[in-house]
Parts: structure tokens; C-alpha cells; sequence
């Protein structure tokens, strides 16, 4: 025995042995076999079996070598963190804490059991109904139950029982209870405060770096900015659309400014909408975007008083938007607001009314199939076309391809935005002043005219917002308009402008131009008179049947194509009635815009007649002849085609 001690003492260094007696006609097997790893631990934990040999403390220590000291040495700091990490377990056992395994699962580690909490608390002060599964620290053994821990005779009842069943105290189980009520009211009081619409934190803006900061400033600073941005918007995954991308990307930057804008995207299903307004999104910082798939009814109505305040809204099918939630959404558009009576009940059960107001200012892009929009939901957007040309098809085909063969690098695509999102923090809203608002007047036939002049107005002041920058200020702080900003807004608003002037929208007007084109290719210089049927129409475009029978619908009620013939079960037969070269009106408001912007080098004359002259060119001798010129053009356009 003494042997065996020595060489265990070479090992161990100087540490107390002790050894334990087993009962006569008993070895640790029968003991493990009988009563398992908890009599094994019963074993060594009972003092009165346990004696300290005192002799072997005073054997002298053998002389080791450099090398048996350098073991000692390592074994002797494994031991002293061992003994550290078991005096951090203990500290952490004698002041359990509520951990959380997941969403429906609590925890709290007690200094025999684990306790767990099954579910999700409920919000009734009154109580506190749980499932709870106590886990037996040395053998693994799981119980479960229900009960209210509130319930202090059900809670005593419980504690005998698993004590009975794991053979610990009744006592200390039932302070384990007691002490996870306490954890479990703390954990539910932080819930219910975090619930609270004004525990909310403040949105977090994302910090650039003064690096950063410098390089953004750098490029707004730079001659041609609306160019190089449209530039970027191409790097970053747009092809094509080159108008509209810079519209919509100018539209989106106003969500922070003093008049945000609003645009609907129209075209045909797989044409590119939501990939167009996601890929402008993606420009913009992510902490200010909210991109929404699906709005229900009353959604609009249950955010927090300001959660819409600053933000860009893109809602990727606005098709999916019943009457109440368009409702909600126009008056969150135009008003600012919107509010809801509620009834809710105080702490007392009583039904209170109260009002809920959800403050907004935001900008919008949206995207619909739809050729008509409700009319009140139209004037407050900018309404625009995707391109549905072949061109653009083409266009789109390689640049996937592209992609796919490796050619375009998606880093490079995601390094765009993200220098765009900084250049859109950079940019701060300020006021800004006109002095040539009253010097550019938009077509007197223009649809939805008082809006559409606003929505031009603010379209100004944010390209001068965009450099500022490169422009001026007045003695106010405020921001000076160019006549630059008013020809680049005039530019890039002229096809928004000009699908206001006509009676078809987006979609429809391409697909009546293809049509006008087939029909004086194969008529053999008699259009006018050339038959034809939906069939010929859809093989000749490459049209759906649903896509062509609607447009072919809209077209003869729109009284732009008559039926001449046919039957139900064979076909109709068309022909084209009016034939309008919308080609040529756009030339001549693009003319009439162009002569008014000539002028505004001169110096700006204020004036203090009435600011609505503008939209009521018959006063004035000079727009009236460019009126009666633009008139003409409508009435001499069903004349026969060349």
C-alpha cells in the first residue's frame, strides 16, 4: 500500500489522499448496479468513511529532474484553474439566473436540478400558469407538470412530490419555485415593457466613415452628377431604362425631404417592375427602406406614432392592396396622417375610446399590371412605363448572361449601392428657393394638370437639393435653383409629362405603336382600310392571348379601333380608325418646353400677379399660339398615314 502511495505521490505532488471504506461484502460494482452513479457520489461525499493518511504528508519528496519539475509545474496550474472554474460554477449555482434556450424554452440551473419552462408566458398579471420540466443534475432523469406557481399549496404539493421522486429535500425544491417566480415576474416585466410602443428604440442610422464621407462629398461635388449617378445605378444592376432609372432614383431620394414624391410603375407581368424599384431600393441606406410584399387591410393603421416618418416604401405588387389599405395609403400620401377610433379596455375592464394617430413622410415607388389605376391613386404618383421593347428584351438577356458566365462581378454591383448609400446620407434636407418656378409651364391638355405641375415643382427642388453641394445659398440658408436643375428635371420628367398627355397608358401605347407599324407594313400602302383579327395581331407581336384580347378591349372602347365583322366563333375582324403620330406631339411639347427654357438666363422678374398664371397660357399672347399649335396637332391626327 505504501508502495502504491509513493508512486501516486511522485504524480500528484503534495495533495492531501484520502481513502474510503467500503462496507463488509460490498465493492463499488454492487454499489453502482444497486443504487447507480448517485451512491456512487453518496459514497465519497459521506464524511465518516473517509479518513485522511496523515503518514504519507510526512514522507519526504523525491529529488526530480528540470524536466519532472517543468510537469509538476503544468500540472499543478491545471489544478488551480480546475479549482477556479469550480469556484465559478458555484458562485454561478448559489445566484441562478432565467437563461433562454429558444423562443418557447426558459432555463434556470438550480444546485441540483435544472428547471425548464415550456411555452410562452402568459401576459395575465393575475397569474402565472407554466409546463415545467425539472431535469435531476446527476442522472439525467426529466419530470414534467403543470401548475400555477402562484398557487402556494400547489406549489408545496409539487415540491414533496419531486422530492419523493429524485430523494432530495421537499424544502430546498420548493425554494428553487420560489425563486423561479421571482426570475420568471422579472423576465415577464421586461417583456411587457418592451412591448410598449414608447419602449421602442430610436432608429439606429448606420455611421459612415469620415473616409467615406470625404469620397461621397468628393462626387457630389463633381460636374455632371445626375450622370455619373445614373452611371452607378447601371453598375449596380439596372440595364437599360435609362430615363427611368434616373427618375426613380430621384423621386426615391425625397423620402427625407420637405416634399417627398411618389412613383407607380406600370407594365405587363415578368416585364422587370419589382426588379427595377428593388434594384433603386438597394441605393438607398437599408435602415430607411420598407419593402412589403403583401398590406392587409388595417395594417396602416397599427404602426407606432412615427415609424413611418423618413422612410422609402416599396410595395412590389400595389395590385395586392385592397380599397380600405389603398384608402389608408393615399391619405398617408397626401395628408400625412392618418387616424383610427379604437375602443381598448383599462386595467379596470372598462371600454375606453381613444383616437391613434400614425404620422407619415415618406416616398414611394410602387409597381402594378394594372392599365388603370384608381383615379385619385394615380394623380398623387408619377405614373411611368417600363420598356417592353425587343431592344430592351435583348438588353436584359445578355446582361444575365453575363452574369452567369462570370463576366459581371455582383461585388462590383453591391460596391455601387453602397457608395450610393453613402452619397444619400451626405445629402441633408434644406430649403430651397425657385426664382424661375413661374418661367416653365407644362402642357395645358396634361391630365390631373395641378398635380402634375406640383409634382414638377418638387421634382425641381430636389435636383437642386441632389447639388448641394455646387449651388448657392441666399442670406436665409436657402438653396438657389439654375436654370440647369429646371432643363435636367425637364428631361428626365418628359416621358412621365407626356404619358399624362395621353389617353393610353404605358403598356397600351407600345403595344398600339407595334400594331400601327405591322398593319402599314403588310396593308400595301392602304392602312386604313386593312382587316384584321386578334389572331393575326398576336402572332404578328408574339402577345398572350389574355394580353392581346385586353388590349385589344381597351382599344375599341378608348375608340382607337373598330369592329368591322366576323363572328364569335371564328374571330372578329378590326381595323384601325384613329390613327394619331404621338411621335410628332412629343416633338412639339418637347419644342415648346425647349423655347421656355432658352429664357431663363435672363434675370428672374418677380411679379406679384396671380402665381397660377402659369397654368392658364390663353392669357398670355405667346403660349397662346404654341396652345392653338398643339391643339391642331390632335385634331389633324386621325388624318390618313403616309
Amino acid at each position: 500500500m505504501s508502495d502504491q502511495i509513493d508512486k501516486l505521490r511522485k504524480i500528484i505532488g503534495n495533495i492531501p489522499i484520502r481513502k474510503v471504506e467500503i462496507p463488509e461484502e460490498q465493492n463499488l460494482n454492487n454499489i453502482y448496479i444497486a443504487q447507480g452513479e448517485n451512491g456512487i457520489l453518496q459514497l465519497l461525499d459521506m464524511p465518516t468513511e473517509m479518513e485522511e493518511v496523515t503518514e504519507v504528508e510526512r514522507t519526504p519528496l523525491p529529488v526530480l529532474l528540470n524536466d519532472s519539475l517543468a510537469e509538476i509545474q503544468d500540472i499543478e496550474t491545471a489544478q488551480q484553474k480546475f479549482h477556479e472554474d469550480k469556484n465559478i460554477e458555484k458562485q454561478e449555482e448559489k445566484s441562478p439566473q432565467i437563461e433562454t434556450v429558444h423562443e418557447g424554452k426558459l432555463r434556470m440551473k438550480a444546485e441540483n436540478n435544472i428547471y425548464y419552462v415550456l411555452g410562452t408566458l402568459s401576459q395575465d398579471l393575475s397569474s402565472m400558469r407554466i409546463t415545467l420540466m425539472v431535469e435531476e443534475r446527476h442522472t439525467g432523469r426529466k419530470e414534467r407538470t403543470k401548475l400555477d406557481l402562484y398557487e402556494r399549496e400547489i406549489v408545496k404539493v409539487v415540491s414533496i412530490q419531486f422530492g419523493e421522486l429524485y430523494n432530495q429535500s421537499p424544502e430546498q425544491i420548493e425554494a428553487d419555485l420560489l425563486l423561479l417566480t421571482d426570475l420568471l415576474e422579472q423576465y415577464r416585466e421586461k417583456q411587457l415593457q418592451e412591448s410598449k410602443p414608447g419602449f421602442r428604440e430610436k432608429r439606429i442610422q448606420a455611421a459612415i466613415t469620415p473616409e467615406n464621407q470625404k469620397k461621397a462629398v468628393e462626387f457630389l461635388r463633381q460636374p455632371g452628377l445626375l450622370q455619373n449617378i445614373d452611371n452607378l445605378i447601371e453598375q449596380a444592376g439596372v440595364v437599360g431604362e435609362e430615363n427611368t432609372r434616373k427618375l426613380l432614383f430621384v423621386i426615391a431620394s425625397t423620402y427625407k425631404m420637405n416634399y417627398p414624391l411618389h412613383a407607380l410603375v406600370q407594365g405587363t407581368s415578368g416585364s422587370g417592375k419589382s426588379h427595377l424599384i428593388n434594384t433603386i431600393g438597394q441605393c438607398f441606406p437599408p435602415e430607411d427602406v420598407m419593402s412589403m410584399t403583401r398590406v392587409t387591410s388595417k395594417s396602416f393603421y397599427h404602426y407606432s406614432h412615427e415609424e413611418l416618418v423618413n422612410k422609402l416604401i416599396l410595395i412590389q405588387d400595389y395590385d395586392g392592396l385592397d380599397e380600405e389599405a389603398q384608402y389608408a395609403f393615399r391619405e398617408l400620401q397626401s395628408a400625412g396622417t392618418v387616424s383610427s377610433s379604437t375602443t381598448y379596455k383599462d386595467r379596470f375592464g372598462n371600454l375606453t375610446s381613444t383616437v391613434k394617430t400614425v404620422k407619415s413622410h415618406f416616398s414611394s415607388l410602387l409597381a402594378t399590371t394594372k392599365a388603370e389605376v384608381y383615379y385619385d391613386n394615380m394623380s398623387r404618383s408619377v405614373i411611368l412605363g417600363v420598356d417592353e421593347s425587343d431592344r430592351q428584351t435583348q438588353k436584359i438577356i445578355e446582361h444575365q448572361n453575363s452574369k452567369l458566365a462570370g463576366i459581371s462581378d455582383y461585388r462590383e454591383e453591391r460596391k455601387a449601392a453602397e457608395f450610393l448609400q453613402n452619397c444619400i446620407r451626405c445629402i441633408k434636407p434644406m430649403e430651397v428657393v425657385n426664382p424661375y418656378a413661374d418661367k416653365v409651364r407644362l402642357p395645358i391638355e396634361a391630365k390631373m394638370l395641378r398635380r402634375l405641375n406640383n409634382h414638377y415643382q418638387a421634382f425641381v427642388k430636389q435636383i437642386t437639393i441632389l447639388h448641394q453641394y455646387q449651388r448657392n445659398k441666399d442670406n436665409q440658408g436657402r438653396i438657389i435653383a439654375e436654370p440647369e436643375d429646371l432643363k435636367i428635371a425637364c428631361d428626365i420628367l418628359f416621358d412621365a409629362i407626356m404619358l399624362k398627355v395621353d389617353d393610353l397608358d404605358s403598356s397600351l401605347r407600345q403595344f398600339f405603336d407595334r400594331m400601327k407599324a405591322h398593319v402599314r407594313h403588310i396593308a400595301q400602302g392602304k392602312p386604313t382600310e386593312y382587316q384584321f383579327t386578334q389572331r393575326d395581331i398576336r402572332l404578328a407581336l408574339n402577345a398572350s392571348k389574355a394580353t392581346c384580347f385586353r388590349y385589344m378591349e381597351d382599344l375599341e372602347l378608348l375608340e382607337y379601333i373598330q369592329r368591322t365583322g366576323g363572328y364569335a366563333n371564328r374571330g372578329f375582324k378590326y381595323k384601325i380608325v384613329f390613327w394619331d403620330d404621338m411621335e410628332k406631339i412629343r416633338i412639339k411639347v418637347k419644342a415648346q418646353l425647349n423655347a421656355q427654357l432658352e429664357t431663363l438666363n435672363q434675370p428672374a422678374v418677380h411679379s406679384s400677379s396671380n402665381p397660377m398664371n402659369h397654368q392658364n397660357p390663353h392669357e398670355h399672347g405667346e403660349n397662346s399660339t404654341a396652345v392653338q399649335q398643339f391643339k391642331s396637332m390632335h385634331s389633324n391626327s386621325n388624318q390618313t398615314p403616309s
